[in-house]
C-alpha cells in the first residue's frame, strides 16, 4: 500500500514540518505495516507558478506544457491510495509552494484521474502564534475537488514552546497517522474478518405531547 507523504514547508533543510511529518508516518507504519512511504518535499523540486493559459485544457494538449519537476512528482504519487499532508501557516493561509501546486493541478481538470485524487488524507497545520484553523479550512476545498476524504487533522500554535517536538504535538501527529493507518487498514479488510459489535438501542421515550405524559389539565 503506498502513501504520500507531502511535506509543504518552504525551508530548504530539514524543518518542524519535516518533523512532524515523520511522526506521522510512524503512526501509519505502525498500522499498516506494509505501507510504502513516498515522501515529497515540494520545495525541493522546480516547479513554476501556473501562467494562466489553460492550454493544458484542451483536449489535443491535455498536459500542462511548462517544462519542470511538475509531471516528475505527479509520477511520484502513481498508485498511492492515502496522504500525509504537512504544512505550516505563511501570511495566513497556506505557503505558495503548495498553492502552485494545486494550481498546476489543474491540468488534470478533464482527466478520468486524478493525481493526488481519490486519496483517503490526515492534514497536520502549524504556525507560531495562530489562524492554523482558517489554514486548514482552505485546504478543503481542493481535497473536495479531488475528491480526497480528510479523515484525521491536527493544528499546533507555536506560542511560547521554542520547539514543538519537545511537546505532545509529535504524539499528536503520530494519532493522525494512526488514524489514517486505521481507516486504511478497514477499508482494505472484508467485514466479515472483523468482530462486529452488538447494537444497543435505547428504550423508546414518551414524546412531549403524548397523552401519558401530558399534564393534568393542560
Amino acid at each position: 500500500m503506498k502513501i504520500i507523504a507531502l511535506s509543504c514547508t518552504q525551508k530548504r533543510l530539514p524543518s518542524l514540518t519535516d518533523a512532524l511529518l515523520e511522526a506521522a508516518i510512524t503512526g501509519v507504519v505502525r498500522e499498516v505495516g506494509d505501507a510504502e512511504i513516498q515522501r515529497i518535499r515540494l520545495i525541493d523540486h522546480r516547479i513554476a507558478m501556473c501562467e494562466g493559459e489553460d492550454t493544458c485544457l484542451d483536449p489535443e494538449v491535455g498536459r500542462c506544457t511548462l517544462d519542470d519537476d511538475f509531471e516528475h512528482v505527479v509520477d511520484l504519487a502513481e498508485g498511492a491510495q492515502a496522504m500525509l499532508l504537512a504544512m505550516p501557516v505563511y501570511a495566513g493561509n497556506v505557503p505558495a509552494v503548495l498553492k502552485i501546486f494545486q494550481e498546476r493541478l489543474k491540468s488534470f481538470m478533464n482527466a478520468r484521474q486524478r493525481p493526488f485524487g481519490n486519496l483517503l488524507v490526515g492534514t497536520i497545520v502549524h504556525s507560531r502564534t495562530m489562524l492554523t484553523e482558517p489554514a486548514l479550512a482552505s485546504l478543503f476545498p481542493w481535497y473536495l475537488r479531488l475528491q480526497n476524504k480528510n479523515v484525521a487533522s491536527a493544528c499546533f500554535t507555536q506560542n511560547d514552546h521554542q520547539d514543538l517536538t519537545r511537546t505532545a504535538a509529535l504524539d499528536l501527529c503520530v494519532a493522525v497517522g494512526r488514524q489514517l493507518g486505521m481507516t486504511l487498514d478497514v477499508s482494505r479488510s472484508p467485514a466479515n474478518d472483523r468482530t462486529a459489535l452488538p447494537l444497543v438501542q435505547s428504550p423508546a421515550r414518551p414524546r412531549c405531547g403524548d397523552p401519558a405524559v401530558s399534564s393534568p389539565g393542560a
